[in-house]
């Protein structure tokens, strides 16, 4: 980020900015928390005289052409930047109220069957029980606060370059779960979230695009990990509206039963409609016509645009688990008005409709 820039995300004019660079002028308070917003850095940090050592980036396992492995434009590393801080600040606010974080102590290794250790992981979970929930955003809300229960904190960020879905930490002092937010179903975020948990379970970060077609083992293991969890095999078998296409012979699907199952189970038509040629229960010449058709980006704009809303943003971003301590903290009187919006990262005038939303 060039200073051009710099001055325009932090608000602090050029001329200030060459004043500070050149130790001329000294920082203060208010800049200190403009630069740690721009770049994702803690106060600490940008007191130091030399800059730490930065944590590397997760591994590649994004299913692209080989030579743009490896590179990740500005955006995504940011977003791994800013996940590595919340997590800090999740800790944080863990110890303002005095609850501490549940150590993550789960592990497999990719030699085991994916099935068995999902079978694990939902009866762990109880995963069953969110599925009485229709209303997917709430679903998703509660699968992320499961996860959040094992000793992993999950944050939803901005992801709009690099074709990336999502991504895991492990070599942070908890591991972290990033997923991305907008331009996103809660049906493709649930499956993102759970393919990422897998890596956490291998122990073996990772920044991933979620591709069927991926050649490396790892991500087919994580992909098979996930479908495994929200969609067990043993279930789908006894599915009533299966065993009638069995009776009848068919293979190719009606749309509308195959999103009542989908739905069923909180995935997206395309995820179950996978889970049903991996069983033998779909044509693949079916699957790949509907691949093609339904697996294409969302593009323009909202028919209705609503602009931003800053306080949903935020809420979203860093969960309500995150949001909810951040609020205890203050209404314990263990934080003030001013450390509340910076741990949010909204303005004073925002903190309000965030507690509605909490509360919502």
């Amino acid at each position: 980020m060039n200073r051009t820039q710099s001055s325009e995300s932090t608000g602090i004019s050029p001329k200030r900015m060459v004043q500070l660079e050149s130790g001329e002028k000294q920082p203060t308070l208010e800049e200190l928390k403009a630069f740690s917003k721009t770049y994702k850095r803690t106060i600490a940090t940008l007191l130091l005289n030399n800059p730490p050592n930065e944590k590397p980036i997760p591994a590649d396992r994004r299913t692209v052409d080989s030579n743009e492995l490896g590179h990740f434009q500005e955006n995504t590393i940011m977003a791994v930047r800013k996940a590595r801080a919340l997590a800090q600040s999740f800790l944080e606010l863990r110890e303002e109220v005095g609850t501490p974080f549940p150590k993550f102590n789960l592990s497999a290794s990719i030699q085991e069957s994916p099935k068995v250790v999902a079978d694990k992981i939902r009866q762990l979970l109880h995963l069953n029980e969110i599925r009485e929930l229709n209303n997917i955003r709430l679903a998703l809300d509660a699968y992320i606060e499961r996860i959040e229960s094992l000793g992993v904190v999950v944050f939803q960020l901005s992801l709009t370059q690099d074709n990336v879905r999502g991504f895991a930490i492990v070599d942070d002092f908890i591991p972290i779960i990033g997923i991305k937010r907008g331009g996103e179903t809660p049906y493709s975020k649930i499956f993102t979230l759970f393919h990422e948990l897998g890596h956490i379970v291998l122990n073996e970060g990772a920044i991933s695009d979620l591709s069927i077609n991926t050649q490396w083992e790892l991500e087919k293991w994580c992909n098979s990990f996930a479908a495994e969890v929200l969609v067990p095999t043993s279930e789908l078998l006894q599915m009533r509206i299966l065993k009638e296409y069995q009776e009848q012979g068919r293979k190719v699907w009606a749309k509308k039963d195959l999103v009542d199952l989908a739905n069923h189970f909180h995935v997206g038509p395309l995820a179950m409609l996978r889970r049903l040629l991996e069983n033998g229960l779909t044509t693949k010449a079916f699957y790949e016509e509907k691949h093609e058709k339904w697996n294409k980006p969302p593009f323009g704009r909202a028919k209705v645009p609503e602009g931003r809303n800053l306080a949903k943003e935020a809420a979203q971003e860093k969960g309500r688990t995150y949001v909810g301590l951040a609020f205890k903290a203050y209404d314990l009187n263990h934080i003030d008005i001013k450390d509340l919006s910076d741990f949010l990262g909204v303005k004073l005038s925002y903190i309000p409709k965030t507690r509605q939303l909490l509360n919502a």
